[in-house]
């Protein structure tokens, strides 16, 4: 395994490379959606949902992400590699035993009979993602962006297809059922088709990678039940129907602002791991990181929250009108976690998992009793609003220990968020003064016109308040200043291909 050194012009094409490949993901994901929601019902998601959570708890045992470990590690060997794979075929196996020794006592307290056969099928799921080929991790660890994308894009595909075909002919749960376990299949054979490396059975370097993956694994125990509980409670309270409208809001919700900003992510950790000796160099790359991901996060979910109603008429149809207040509350959620995320990442590429595990946990600690409390009294529409306000605490938390840790001042975190928050704003209002104008003035428009007249009008006037007020301050070398160099490079190109 080679090593490249993180630089800026690698950096930005790993993220477009990532970006790129989430974009195409989300596409595929939207017209996978579209599909299904006319062809399945809000029970048949939240069965499967059912299910799921079942299969995450179990996975919990298998979370001590080892890929983030052999990334950070700056000298790791074949026997890291090894062991690491071998690992996650030991988990495969244990999972597998277990969800089928848990299909009984997990249809009992769902009181979901149909769950006895679903997880028996997805534990061949469970069983053949073990072997999934690790030498696939060398495509981040290496920043051959390229690869990894042609890899995440070939497993999404496969996914694609299979699940949308079975869903035509079937037009039940086990289309999804069945998707998750061949996607999962054709997966493995997909690692090994495109990376030549060859895991043999090894457990020599087990102590190396537990000392650093013990934190990551209490901090995914953690992250489950920050993002999990609410479908026990759920599933158990409100039945298949609430929890599937719930998990399908929150989907949406989310696509929009943290989806696109976790390529973002998965692009610059083996970068910043690079550059956690250089701490100037290294919080210099994340305000340029961090400036964009305001930039991109504050309009999308701001825009969601204005416009979820015509979304949800337009692209999901009458029987998820419920999804609504819950997508438009989870849509601020997936705001704040895009603000947060990127901080966790430079923690941990410093070598600091363990910060980040003290931090998830105290945030839990106070959390999870609001968000249980929320979900039995109040349904899925309480969970929702209790997941915001963890939000946010955990959002007050992350900034306080990441300001610390590194040294940087709280000021530079406000100087890349003002704009788009104030251009954010802006464009709230223009979008619901347009609406009401459009309901009062013709109230038989078509749905697809407003949605697109309302979209425009946001991109336009969040675009016009952004440069003003960067224009404002001095244009300051910025986000702002990269896209307008990005733009005019686009610009003159094209120009001199027509010459």
């Amino acid at each position: 395994m080679t090593e490249n050194h993180a630089t800026g012009r690698q950096i930005a094409k790993g993220a477009a490379w990532l970006m790129s490949f989430k974009l195409l993901d989300k596409s595929i994901g939207l017209v996978s959606t579209l599909v299904l929601v006319r062809v399945l019902t809000p029970s048949d998601f939240g069965l499967v949902a059912m299910a799921m959570a079942v299969v995450a708890l179990l996975e919990l045992m298998g979370a001590f992400g080892f890929d983030s470990a052999l990334i950070q590690r700056q000298d790791t060997q074949r026997s890291h590699f090894d062991t690491a794979w071998t690992f996650n075929v030991i988990f495969g196996v244990s999972i597998a035993c277990l969800l089928l020794a848990l299909a009984v006592p997990a249809a009992e307290f769902y009181k979901e009979p149909r769950l006895q056969l679903m997880l028996p099928a997805l534990a061949l799921g469970s069983l053949v993602t073990g072997f999934e080929n690790i030498g696939t991790v060398a495509f981040r660890k290496e920043l051959t962006f390229h690869l990894e994308f042609r890899y995440l894009l070939a497993k999404r595909l496969a996914g694609f297809v299979v699940t949308v075909t079975l869903a035509l002919t079937l037009r039940s749960f086990w289309a999804l059922v069945f998707g998750i376990v061949i996607g999962k299949m054709m997966s493995v054979l997909i690692s090994y088709r495109l990376h030549p490396y060859r895991p043999k059975f090894s457990l020599q370097a087990r102590a190396d990678l537990f000392n650093f993956s013990k934190w990551l694994f209490i901090s995914n125990l953690i992250q489950f039940l920050h993002s999990r509980s609410t479908d026990f409670i759920l599933g158990r309270t409100v039945g298949s129907y609430g929890l599937g409208v719930y998990n399908l809001a929150a989907e949406v919700a989310t696509m929009p602002s943290t989806e696109l900003i976790a390529p973002l992510n998965r692009a610059v950790y083996p970068a910043y791991a690079q550059l956690a000796k250089t701490r100037e160099k290294l919080l210099a790359r994340f305000l340029e990181v961090y400036g964009l991901i305001c930039v991109v996060s504050f309009p999308v979910a701001v825009g969601l929250y204005c416009l979820a109603g015509l979304v949800v008429s337009l692209l999901l149809g009458p029987q998820w009108q419920d999804a609504i207040p819950i997508m438009q509350i989870l849509g601020l959620c997936g705001l704040v976690g895009a603000l947060q995320g990127n901080m966790y990442v430079v923690m941990s590429a410093m070598g600091q998992p363990r910060a980040n595990t003290l931090l998830s946990g105290s945030l839990l600690v106070v959390s999870l009793p609001v968000v249980v409390y929320a979900s039995l009294h109040f349904g899925a529409l309480g969970a929702a609003y209790a997941h915001f306000a963890a939000a946010i605490m955990g959002f007050a938390g992350i900034v306080i220990v990441f300001t610390r840790l590194t040294g940087l001042p709280t000021r530079h975190l406000a100087s890349v968020m003002w704009r788009p928050l104030i251009a954010s704003g802006t464009m709230a209002v223009a979008i619901q003064m347009v609406k009401a104008m459009l309901e009062t003035r013709w109230p038989n428009l078509a749905s697809p016109v407003q949605l697109f007249t309302l979209v425009l009008i946001g991109v336009l006037s969040y675009g016009a308040v952004l440069t003003m007020t960067w224009f404002t301050v001095g244009c300051p070398r910025g986000t702002e200043r990269v896209l307008l160099e990005i733009l005019h490079a686009k610009s003159r190109m094209i120009l001199g291909l027509v010459k």
